[in-house]
């Protein structure tokens, strides 16, 4: 099952960047407008599910833009929440009148933000797949982590190669990053031990590693891996062959 769309109408850069981040990591797929020609032009192009909006726009003011989000869609409106800096006594109202379906004064409680969205959008969201980072360096973790979770994917860890295949097979990840450096256990042994494992054998790994490419690239591919890359790894190459290794591509 796709992703659920979700359109951010929102001048402020940080703020967009804050909530595409937010909402992909709750399985959403996000795109965005920095004002209301834009906007209109993205709600014809995507029919989006569900639309979070400013009220201080370029290009046209929120209240009117949330006029015509509803008249695009007469008899089945898109639900639209407003997250404004304006003064909720003053506005909001006048938002609820427009159409919006909950009004939100920045900054906004994610966890409060992120239940009205699937209280009006429905919990038909597509099922998120873990990715396992087998890493025993705390930035690197985090770093894959925070890009991963931005893309709708959870993340979970191993620090170590003692522990990497009991988190596994707890955690049943859909796939599988891997350090060759590791404590307790070098990352070929671990390899070797995932792909023997009865029920996780099938899990695609990809290695990330420091280790010089040309002579661990071939050892790594033949030992099972799907592919190979060298720290520090280009994350859209990255994102692609996880993609690819869980047939999304």
């Amino acid at each position: 099952m796709s992703a659920q769309k979700i359109l951010i109408v929102e001048d402020d850069d940080a703020t967009q960047k804050g909530l595409t981040m937010l909402l992909r990591g709750d399985g959403f797929h996000v795109s965005s407008a920095p004002d209301a020609i834009a906007a209109m032009v993205s709600v014809r192009r995507i029919n989006p599910d569900l639309v979070i909006l400013d009220l201080g726009l370029p290009a046209g003011d929120g209240f009117s833009l949330l006029e015509s989000i509803k008249a695009h869609r007469p008899y089945d409106p898109i639900p639209t929440i407003v997250l404004t800096g304006r003064d909720r006594k003053s506005n909001e109202q006048r938002a609820t009148t427009a159409g919006a379906v909950a009004f939100f004064q920045k900054p906004a409680d994610h966890e409060e933000l992120l239940w009205t969205i699937r209280r009006h959008i429905g919990q038909k969201r597509a099922t998120l797949k873990k990715v396992l980072i087998i890493e025993d360096d705390p930035d690197t973790q985090k770093g894959l982590a925070t890009l991963l979770k931005a893309e709708g994917f959870v993340a979970n860890f191993a620090s170590d190669g003692a522990t990497a295949l009991s988190v596994a097979s707890r955690e049943e990840p859909d796939v599988i990053l891997l350090d060759l450096g590791l404590p307790a256990g070098d990352g070929f042994i671990v390899l070797d031990r995932l792909k023997r494992h009865p029920t996780l054998n099938s899990v695609p790994v990809i290695v990330v590693s420091a280790r010089d490419a040309e002579a661990n690239r071939p050892k790594a591919l033949q030992a099972g891996a799907d592919a190979y890359f060298q720290k520090p790894a280009d994350f859209e190459a990255l994102l692609k062959a996880v993609r690819s290794a869980l047939g999304e591509d």
